[in-house]
């Protein structure tokens, strides 16, 4: 328990865990929501309880959230497979904010990412994943504990491995 405390003070100090952006904090449980995503298997957030998930929010029409859902592939790589101490595996989920399926299906043809969980309801900013996520700006992210509780957010690659490292 004491090094569970360090760590999240350290990575507090830091500035790793970013607390002050979008509607929720960390602590927070995110809302579930369920989705098709990109194959025909329906999903719901709460079927990955007991594993680590990043949330991603990104659009076709955003270089900077296109380019850190690029950045996430090593890690996702790396720990997909991995037994944590806690947690079963690590997963992401990418929701986009795009509102034409032929562009969005565009972007993530030529971005070739290698996770399933592709997820878009074509209504951008009006879509209700968005507005239960309380997401203001993309690119967006929450990294979920095993339990669905929010322990960071707006996270970068290194900072994301570094998390996944401790656990």
């Amino acid at each position: 328990m004491r090094v569970k405390l360090f760590i999240l003070i350290f990575f507090s100090s830091i500035g790793l865990l970013k607390c002050q952006t979008n509607g929720l904090s960390i602590g927070d449980t995110l809302p579930n929501f369920s989705y098709q995503g990109q194959f025909a298997k329906p999903y719901s957030l709460k079927d990955l309880k007991g594993s680590y998930v990043l949330v991603h929010y990104w659009a076709s029409w955003n270089e900077e959230s296109r380019k850190m859902q690029q950045d996430f592939t090593e890690p996702f790589a790396r720990y997909k497979d991995r037994k944590f101490k806690k947690g079963r595996k690590f997963y992401i989920v990418s929701i986009s904010l795009d509102e034409s399926p032929k562009i969005w299906d565009l972007s993530l043809k030529k971005d070739n990412l290698p996770w399933r969980s592709h997820v878009c309801d074509f209504m951008g900013w009006n879509s209700p994943i968005i507005q239960k996520s309380a997401i203001k700006t993309i690119p967006s992210n929450y990294l979920l504990d095993p339990n669905g509780r929010i322990i960071a957010k707006n996270i970068k690659k290194d900072e994301l491995e570094q998390l996944l490292s401790g656990f």
